[in-house]
This record gives structure tokens, sequence and C-alpha cells, in this order.
């Protein structure tokens, strides 16, 4: 199986369809610092973007980003292979496209017969700020380093799937070849997500290098990429400036400047929105964004997003081992009054181990759970466990939403003899404490930070692995899922996957309460772009 990706028509593998509707430019001229050459696509950019966000990130560095307040810097600083495509979104705006992987960097792509080995080839002539190419051995340093550092990012990169890299190949410096243990259809995917983004190793080895299992300090909070933007200031927790790089190869990112500030209160956040202090907003709680309907000067974009809000029910811990009891549970929840009172009405109900957002997710297969507490007190008897039952609920202070919705559940499901005791945690707390799996049940939002099901189910639903916070145990879907990881045959994935979704709502192993809807305050005029990582190279005015 073989493809290019050149200027024509997409090409469908495995789900994804890879297209070329951005294609790089030639390049003339160099600036008089040495820097890469001007692209023959460059346009005149247009002014500063004023953004708000409600949470700064922990990191700039892609071997170590995590969440999506990493992902949101370094996504724009730093190239990729890969990205994802785009289509229209709500009210004039666009959003990425999870089906469809589009090039960044990389001009043409070529898959082997047998799905294991994949050849990128590069543009000439494109650098780095310091005036080192980007180039294939720039591409392989910086996707070794992601897997030797062995943070966030090193599971990005192998797409969840442990040793799949087996090895990257610099035949010559325009082409980079990754061989890979087993086929991966969905490893375009994977070289989209800001891990893969390429760095410059020479401004690494001068700022502490790559050891292994260990976190370098000063790519924390600088970059030494070649993106979209450059970096111009960065004061941690505080405040962000980015540059348009005057040498990206593609089209120019359509604000010059973009001066992000990070508000984490509330009330200030909705303020300074409400008086179009700033062009996007985002972060602001449910409750807060909907205050702004009808107002004069902004808008809101409402997207789904591949998060849900789950409440776990980690299977190895009674009485959570009990599936009537499991299943009880999940009719003891009022719904449709969750997303009205606490999701304001961003949210989308469904039941099963997909979010909506997700292309495999079947919807005849996922209808969401009725409220039925008769039905759930019947499942109750049946399920042999003595009443009443205390049960422990994690949830992080200060989240407003996971706080009313354990609140729910605890008045629900006293009617069922099931006393729950709420426990509020620090932050990283919190946080260890799952990745421990020291709680009994808890709440949170989650979701893949690849756009895949492979990816998603490999560390939510697999057994005896820590990442797997519920501590869900189908040993039928694991072997289902290890097939659908390796299926290249699209119609061949989607009914593993189905048959997946099946063995998992008749196990009811947690509960999805609602799929989180994006909620961003945009101002007049203002073009915006949701992706679920933050691509800010469309914003602008």
């Amino acid at each position: 199986m073989g493809f290019n990706w050149r200027c024509g028509p997409a090409v469908a593998v495995a789900g994804v369809a890879l297209a070329l509707t951005a294609c790089g430019g030639s390049y003339e001229g160099s600036d008089d610092s040495g820097g890469s050459p001007a692209s023959g696509t460059q346009q005149e950019g247009g002014g500063t973007l004023r953004v708000n966000m409600a949470v700064a990130p922990g990191t700039l560095d892609p071997a170590s980003g995590c969440g999506a307040n990493d992902l949101a810097l370094i996504g724009n600083l730093y190239a990729r292979l890969t990205r994802y495509g785009s289509k229209s979104g709500p009210d004039g705006t666009t959003e990425f496209d999870p089906d469809t992987i589009e090039p960044d960097v990389a001009e043409s792509m070529d898959v082997s017969e047998d799905g294991k080995t994949y050849t990128f080839k590069l543009p000439d002539g494109l650098k780095f700020p310091s005036g080192e190419p980007v180039d294939s051995e720039a591409v392989k340093y910086s996707i070794e380093r992601g897997l030797t550092v062995n943070g966030c990012g090193g599971y990005f990169l192998i797409d969840g799937i442990p040793g799949l890299i087996e090895r990257i190949e610099t035949p010559d410096p325009l082409t980079v070849v990754f061989r890979l243990s087993q086929p991966d259809p969905n490893f375009p995917e994977a070289m989209a997500q800001p891990a893969a983004g390429i760095v410059d190793e020479s401004l690494v080895s001068k700022n502490g290098g790559v050891k292994k299992n260990t976190v370098n300090e000063w790519m924390q909070s600088h970059s030494a990429g070649y993106g979209p933007f450059l970096l111009d200031a960065y004061e941690p927790n505080r405040r962000t400036v980015l540059k348009a790089n005057p040498d990206w190869h593609g089209e120019a990112p359509a604000s010059d400047t973009i001066e992000i500030t990070y508000v984490n209160a509330d009330p200030t956040l909705l303020l300074q929105a409400r008086s179009r202090n700033a062009d996007v907003t985002l972060g602001l709680s449910k409750q807060s964004a909907n205050s702004l309907e009808g107002q004069d000067g902004v808008r809101l974009i409402v997207n789904e997003s591949p998060l849900s809000e789950q409440i776990g029910l980690p299977n190895g811990k009674k009485p959570f081992d009990n599936v009537k009891f499991r299943e009880a549970l999940t009719y003891a929840l009022p719904y449709q009054e969750i997303v009205d009172k606490v999701a304001f009405g961003y949210g989308t109900l469904f039941y099963g181990p997909l979010q909506p957002v997700l292309t495999e997710f079947n919807e005849e297969l996922s209808p969401p759970r009725e409220y039925d507490i008769e039905r759930a007190k019947q499942l109750i008897q049946e399920s042999g466990v003595k009443t009443p039952v205390d049960v422990e609920m994690a949830i992080q202070e200060g989240n407003t939403a996971e706080e009313q919705i354990a609140t729910i559940a605890q008045g629900e499901w006293r009617a069922l003899g099931v006393n729950v005791k709420i426990r509020k945690l620090p932050a990283a707390q919190y946080i260890t404490g799952l990745q421990e799996h020291k709680y009994q049940s808890y709440v949170r939002l989650d979701g893949p930070g690849v756009i895949d099901a492979g990816y998603y189910l490999g560390y939510d639903m697999i057994c005896d692995i820590g990442f797997n916070l519920s501590e869900v145990c189908i040993k039928d879907a694991d072997r289902l899922h290890a097939q659908a990881r390796k299926e290249t045959d699209d119609a061949e994935r989607q009914r593993l996957y189905d048959k997946i979704t099946q063995l998992w709502v008749e196990q009811s192993p947690k509960i999805h309460v609602y799929a989180d809807r994006h909620v961003a305050v945009v101002g007049e005029g203002v073009n915006y772009h949701y992706a679920h990582e933050i691509d800010m190279r469309s914003w602008g005015k």
C-alpha cells in the first residue's frame, strides 16, 4: 500500500483521510541572520490578538507535555510531520477534523504494503531560528529524545503501543523512515501530536541535553522549535507572548502577535470577557459562559470535545467488583438534569466506552442510560450486595462541576442504601492518588489525547495496566482491541469496535455522565479555530 501526499485527491487509510490541503510553497531568499529561507506562501499577518486562559501550562517541552494546557502552547511552537485537518464549525468558525490528517512539514508520505514502514519526505531549506537545518536527522533526534525522556510525550509517540517504533532511519537529509513493530493505521495521527514537535538539537545540547527518564528543566520554560510561532516572552503562570515566525514555510499565521494572559479567578475571567478586554477567552466555568449568552460584542463558540465527565467505579474494589451493583448506579443519576443544571446545557448524553467525537463511536450502540430509580433498586437486590454500604468518592478541590456531580450522586444513591462520602483533595494529592489507584471511586473529566479509539481504550480499558484508573478488565474486549489496532480495513475495524462497545456496555464498568462541550468566548470579527490541543494559526481579527 503506497501513496504520496501531493496537491491532489484525498486518500483514505483505515478510517483516517490523508490529504494535502495545505501544500508547502517554494523557498527563496534568506534573512540577514542566516535563518531559514522565506516561504513563497508567506502573507502579511495581522496585528495583535489578546487571549485570556484560566489555566497556565506546566511545561513547554514536547517530551513532557501531558494535558491540554501544556499542549496549548507546545503545538504552536513546534512543527510536526502531520497535523489534523479542518472542517466547518459553528457560527462561521472552523474546527479540527479527527478523521483527516494533513501535512505539517512533510511533503509526502508512503506506507509499505504490510503497514509497518512509514516514509516521509521533507522540503528542502527549512531551518531553525539558530540556522540549523530542519531535516531528517532533526526529526529522528526529536522522536528518539521523546522516547528517551519517557514522559507523556513518549506515550503519545508510540500511539499507546509499547515498542511500536523499532527504529528510525535517515537515508538522506530529506527522508525519514519509521520501522514499526506492527501495522498501526493511526501512526500519522500520532505524528500530529505536539509530542512529535521537531526540536533543535543544538539548543537542547547546550541546555541540559537528553537524559533517560529525566525532565529537561530548561525546556520546561524555553522553546527550541521551528513552528508557526516563536516564543517572544514567557512568565510562568502569568503571561506568554507569541510572535509569528517570519520563516515559517507555510501560510503565515493570521496574527503577528498573540498575547496570552493566565487568569485563574473565574469572576475576573468573566469580567474581562464581558468588557471585551480579551479577543478569545478559554476556561470560563460553564455557568459564567452561560451568563454571556446574548451579550453584545461576544460570541459563545461551542464545540463537541473528546472529553467526558466520568464517575470512576474501580472494578477491582468492593462493592464495584459486582456488575449488577455497578449497573444499578448507572440508572440512578438524573443525567439530563445534570446537563441542564451543572453543565448549563454544554454536554452531550451517551453511554459507552467511546465519546461521540471519536470516529469509532456508534450512536446506536451507545444510547444514554435512563434515570430509573426503581430499576436501580431491583438491580441492587439482584446484586446480592448487602446494604447499606459506604462508598468514598474523591474529587479535586475547586472543581465546582465535579463537586456538584458528586453531591447529586450522593443524594440519589442514598435511596439505594449507598452512602457516599465525598472527599475533597488538593490537585496534586488528587492526581497522585488517582495514578496510584488509592480511591474507592472518583469524579474526573477525562478523554484521549490522541483522538483514536485504539489509543484511548489502550489505557482506559486494558486489563492490568496502571493507566486504567477504573480497573476495567474485559478479556474478550482486550483481544478484540489488539486486533482492531492492527486492522487496516475500515469496515472490519469498525465491526471490532462495535463488539467492544457491546461488551463494555454489558459490564457497566464506569459512568460517563456527559460528553463535555468546549466553550470559548470570542469577540465579534475574530476568526477562531477549535482544536483539542489549541491551534492558534488561524486566530486573528
